[in-house]
Parts: structure tokens; C-alpha cells; sequence
């Protein structure tokens, strides 16, 4: 026997499935243990658990055991959270003890035992017990970065707010930061609760500001702003903004006439004329570049103005200014794939292909959205290569036996996978990105394909193609696909949905694999005269993939493109139509002027997923990049 084959035989011994069988009698026993609990068998539960105090999920049933108690001893919890330290249970233990002992008001233990782990609630928790025992170290510290949000706080942060007011420790100028947090988000409501906050003196800039948001055409020339105070110009630029998203030379008008009548500072002019064109430029405005003040502003090296302008240029073919653009481009953003994308693309228009070839060379032979589209234009093949990760046998075999690795394997064998995925994304935050790249390799053996997607996401190795795009439920992407690209693309929208997590669900309600939303749902069922069924039952596999393949469908019906059936897809149709109005260039120029970041990254991702897609499902591509977006070549 040859030295390769033997390591191989060791590799596949190293990776199967760990612990399969040494805990068989063990496992039975713990969903025993879990079958009393629920039935409130406490004393079976407990005869059982004495039996398993080597089991991998002893701590759930211990955790089960401490919270049980009607009179829970919070020195018992605080032990556990010790001792299972490198679990999620201690995590979820600790968040509990602070709601706990700050509705008991045992305070000093609260504060004793405080650990930041980013939750606003419980650090609001935390900072009013210390007010209450008059603890105000470092206070002020504490409560700013929370009050500085644009979105209301949990209600547990109303007695620190309160407490900061009434202590005079809440300036004018904080409240005014957070109102124009709150505008800037468009939080309407809470800018004008917000206001209460401000002393009388200042009130009436709230108010200004307020009604400036509301029309600021009509509050912009108030006599108010006439005479000079801190949130004049504040006021000032935030209504040029809003007037300029819609029509900047109107904008340019009405800052014309605020610096002829309120004789406001040639610095203040200056820089609101540069934003207003990058306003303009964002939203794809027209005939920006003949305005008569456009070249002044174009002689300028601010960095934002230059990267508007060239997508500007982007929106609009224009492609020797976008190549005049990302000249003027540091070296570290123009040599960003998508400016190397775009240049190239530009050179290949105005018709230098050798610079043009030599531009896309090296980001054609890479597995992205725009290594994708630049292999297109060179006309050659686009490269996908599996690379698994290069794993350690002996780091393998030791981290096989790990507590964690043996947790996740009891979660994930009993189908018990929202905890395993909880745990994963609890001990991820603590590993090394080698110990978690072995740990993914372990995963993909076990054929739990979500905790390989999750944890190569962690350490972002991106190479092992196969285990990151999975082919999950393929008779029901089969049985409502009628060609290879229709089941590459129902994939690709699934994996980036979801990661074909069947009870996924988002903070919009979207639910399921394909993350449809309840009204489409119904809409699509009753379209296709199928029988009603419950909000839940939309999370059966077979009954998700057919409405989102189904509606995935009807959209490409409607719009006849791809690209814009997907962005439909997670943007809404509405959105599309009105996108598309405003801007008809080709369509990766187009997904570029896309206003939603969201819903650009999503149709980008998308059409890379469904290229890789179809590369695994035919061990080579047999659908064309041409076929799934117009690039004008």
C-alpha cells in the first residue's frame, strides 16, 4: 500500500463522524431526561441526569436543573456560567441572571458580575444600578454612546436617560446630535420627542429643523435663519440636502440666495456646493456635468466627489470621465475589483483592447461577481476551482475530542440545529481561523452544510467551493425547474436567502428557505388555485421552494431580465420599475445606480452563486454570463 493511500484511509478515519457511536446509550437516555422534564417528571429527570454528567449536553440538563426552581439560587447560576464558560448556555444563563437580579433589585450583584457582551438592555440595566447605589464612576462615559442613536432605546434605558436630564448632564448639543441622527434615518417621531429634551432657548432650531424635514422648500428662507446662532448652518445644509436628492439645481438656487441674504461664510458655501453635486451625482441627476458650476467643483481632489463621479459615469456610459475618474483614485480603491472591472470595461469601449485585456487578466481568473463579468468580456471560460481546506491531521484528531466540537455534533445528531448554530456562532467568537476552518472540514463529513457556510464565513475561506454551495433539497428545486440556469438561479436565491436554513426567519417576516413573505404566499396560492395553508406550514420545505420558485418566476415573466427579476425579488417589483425608469443603461451598469445597498450586494451575489451553481451541478459551466446579464460587450 502506497504512503498516499495510507493517509488517506487516516484522513477519513480522522473525520468521521465524531463520538457516532460512543455515545448511542447516553443520547437515548438525555432525550429520556428531556421527555420527564417536559412532562414535569422532575424526579425521573434527575435520576437520569445523575447518569450523565459525561455526556457532551449534561449542561443543558444542569441549566434545566438550576432554572426549574421556583426561588432559582443565583450563586448556582453564576457557578454555571463559570464552568461552562465556553458554551452558549452560559451566555444565555448570564442574560437571564441580570434581568433577574435587576427585577429583584440585588444590585451590588448585578454590578459585580456585569460583562459587556453588546446588549443595549442589559447595559442599561447595569448603569442604573450603579446610579442607584451611587456609583458614578465613569457614568457619563457609559451612558453617551447609547444615547447617541437614531433609533429609540430599549425602555430599560428610560431611567438613565431620565436620570442624565435631571442631572443636568444632558447637553443641548447631545440632544441636537441625536435629532439629527433620527432625521438622517428618517425617525420623524423620535426627532420630535427628542425635542422635549432641548432647553426653551433652543426649542424653536428644533422646530425649524422639524419643519424643514416636513417641505423644506417652504422652511428654508424662515426669518429665523436670518440672524446667525450653532444651528443655523446645521439647518441650513440639512434642507439644501433634502431639496437636492430631487432637484439640485434647485438646491444650488436657494444656496445662491441663503448666501446673498443670510450672508453665510464662503466655507459653508464652498462645501455645500460640493455636496449638493454629490447629491446629484448619487441620485443620477441630469446634465450635472454642463452645469456651469460643475468645473469648478471638478478641479477639486475630494475623494467622495471623485468615486460619485465616476459611478456617475458608470450610470451614464460615460466612459473616458470614468476613466478620468479612477485616475484620480487612490491606489488602494482603484485597485479594487470593481474599479478594475470598470476601467477595463471602459478601455475595451473606447476601443483599446490590448489595455484593456491586460486591466481584466488578473481579476478574470477570480470566483466573483466581477471576475465573472470580466472573463465575459474577454471571451474566456470563467474560472471556479474546489480547493478544500488543507487540514492538519493531528489538529483534526484533537479537535474531534474538544468539548465543543463534541456539543456541536450531539446538537446537530439529535436535529436539534438552532442551538448548534447558536453554539457555533458563540464559540466562533473565541477560535482561531485555523482551529475553525478544521472544525468546517468536520462539518461538511458530518453533512451539516450550514455550519460549513457559517464557519467558513467567520474565517472567510472561501476556496472549499463544494462545501460553501451545497445542493440541498434538490428533487424540489428539480421538480420546479424547467431548465439548468432556472435551477442554478433557484439555488443561488436560496443560498444567499438563507443558507437553506428551513426556519429561517427575518426581522421583515420573510420566512422559510426561499424567505417568502406571508402576503406573497397567499397571493401566489391563490393564483395557482392551491389548497390554503396555515403562516406555518409555509416553512414546509416542498411548499417554500414551490411559492418562491413560483413567484421567482412570475417576476421573470413580468420583466423578461434576470437581473431585474432578482433585484424584484428582494426589493419589491414596485421599487424595480421605478429604478429602471431613472436610469436604462445596461444592466451592470444599472445594478450599479441600484439606490439600496442591500439589494445591490443581493444582485451581485446572486448571479456569482447561481455561475457557481451551475459549475457544480456540471462539473463545468454551461451557462454563459451573457445569459443572465446584458453588458453591452
Amino acid at each position: 500500500m502506497t504512503y498516499k493511500k495510507i493517509l488517506i484511509i487516516l484522513f477519513f478515519i480522522i473525520v468521521a463522524p465524531a463520538n457516532a457511536n460512543n455515545y448511542d446509550i447516553e443520547r437515548s437516555k438525555y432525550v429520556k431526561a428531556i421527555k420527564y422534564y417536559k412532562n414535569k417528571n422532575y424526579k425521573k429527570f434527575e435520576i437520569i441526569k445523575k447518569e450523565l454528567i459525561n455526556y457532551p449536553l449534561y449542561a443543558e440538563l444542569e441549566y434545566k436543573s438550576i432554572h426549574r426552581k421556583k426561588n432559582i439560587s443565583n450563586t448556582e447560576v453564576i457557578r454555571f456560567i463559570k464552568k461552562y464558560k465556553k458554551s452558549y448556555l452560559s451566555e444565555k444563563a448570564y442574560i437571564n441572571l441580570i434581568y433577574r437580579l435587576s427585577a429583584k433589585n440585588k444590585l451590588d450583584m448585578l454590578i459585580s458580575n456585569y460583562v459587556d457582551i453588546g446588549s443595549v438592555d442589559l447595559s442599561c440595566l447595569y448603569i442604573r444600578a450603579k446610579i442607584k447605589k451611587k456609583y458614578f464612576s465613569n457614568i457619563d462615559a457609559e451612558i453617551i454612546p447609547i444615547w447617541l442613536s437614531s433609533k429609540s432605546q430599549p425602555k430599560s434605558c428610560d431611567f438613565v436617560f431620565k436620570w442624565f436630564y435631571k442631572n443636568k448632564k444632558l447637553s443641548d448639543e447631545l440632544v441636537w446630535q441625536r435629532i439629527n441622527m433620527a432625521l438622517n434615518a428618517n425617525n420623524y417621531y423620535l426627532a420630535r420627542y427628542l425635542k422635549r429634551f432641548l432647553s426653551n432657548k433652543n426649542k424653536q432650531w428644533a422646530k425649524i429643523l422639524l419643519k424643514v424635514h416636513v417641505n423644506p422648500k417652504k422652511n428654508i428662507l424662515s426669518d429665523n435663519l436670518k440672524r446667525d446662532s450653532r444651528y443655523r448652518s446645521t439647518i441650513l445644509s440639512y434642507a439644501l440636502d433634502k431639496i437636492a436628492k430631487k432637484d439640485f439645481v434647485s438646491a444650488k438656487k436657494y444656496l445662491y440666495r441663503i448666501k446673498n441674504e443670510y450672508k453665510v461664510p464662503d466655507k459653508f458655501f464652498n462645501k455645500k456646493m460640493l455636496e449638493i453635486f454629490i447629491i446629484a451625482l448619487k441620485s443620477n441627476q441630469q446634465n450635472i456635468t454642463y452645469d456651469k458650476d460643475f468645473s469648478l467643483i471638478n478641479n477639486n481632489n475630494n475623494l467622495a466627489f471623485t468615486i460619485a463621479l465616476a459611478n456617475y459615469s458608470i450610470f451614464n456610459t460615460d466612459w473616458k470621465n470614468l476613466l478620468k475618474s479612477i485616475e484620480k483614485m487612490p491606489q488602494k480603491i482603484s485597485q479594487e475589483e470593481k474599479w478594475l472591472y470598470w476601467k477595463g470595461k471602459a478601455l475595451y469601449k473606447i476601443g483599446d483592447r490590448n489595455l484593456s485585456k491586460n486591466t481584466l487578466e488578473d481579476i478574470s481568473s477570480r470566483r466573483s461577481y466581477y471576475g465573472f463579468l470580466a472573463s465575459n468580456i474577454l471571451d474566456k471560460q470563467i474560472s471556479i476551482i474546489n480547493i478544500p481546506y488543507n487540514t492538519n491531521f493531528n489538529k483534526l484528531k484533537k479537535i474531534k475530542e474538544s468539548f465543543e466540537i463534541k456539543r456541536l455534533y450531539e446538537l446537530y445528531i439529535l436535529g436539534r440545529k438552532r442551538e448548534a448554530r447558536k453554539e457555533l456562532n458563540f464559540i466562533s467568537k473565541d477560535i482561531d481561523n485555523d482551529t475553525l476552518n478544521n472544525m468546517s472540514v468536520l462539518f461538511k463529513n458530518w453533512g451539516w452544510n450550514v455550519g460549513s457556510i457559517l464557519g467558513y464565513g467567520k474565517t472567510k475561506y472561501f476556496d472549499d467551493v463544494e462545501a460553501r454551495f451545497p445542493i440541498i433539497h434538490e428533487k424540489y428545486f428539480n421538480e420546479y425547474s424547467k431548465t439548468n440556469l432556472q435551477k442554478s438561479l433557484l439555488l443561488g436565491i436560496a443560498r444567499k436567502e438563507s443558507i437553506f436554513i428551513q426556519y429561517a426567519k427575518s426581522s421583515a417576516g420573510a420566512l422559510g428557505i426561499m424567505q417568502i413573505m406571508p402576503k406573497t404566499a397567499f397571493w401566489v396560492l391563490k393564483r395557482t388555485k392551491s389548497k390554503k395553508v396555515s403562516k406555518n406550514y409555509l416553512y414546509n420545505k416542498k411548499m417554500n421552494i414551490f411559492i418562491g420558485s413560483y413567484y421567482f418566476n412570475y417576476l421573470l415573466s413580468k420583466r423578461k431580465s434576470y437581473v431585474e427579476s432578482i433585484a424584484s425579488y428582494n426589493a419589491g417589483p414596485n421599487s424595480v420599475s421605478k429604478w429602471r425608469k431613472l436610469n436604462k443603461a445596461p444592466e451592470d451598469s444599472w445594478i450599479e445606480f441600484i439606490p439600496y445597498s442591500e439589494t445591490r450586494k443581493y444582485v451581485k451575489l446572486v448571479l456569482e452563486y447561481t455561475l457557481v451553481y451551475d459549475w457544480i451541478l456540471n462539473k463545468k459551466n454551461t451557462i454563459r454570463v451573457s445569459q443572465l446579464i446584458n453588458i453591452d460587450k
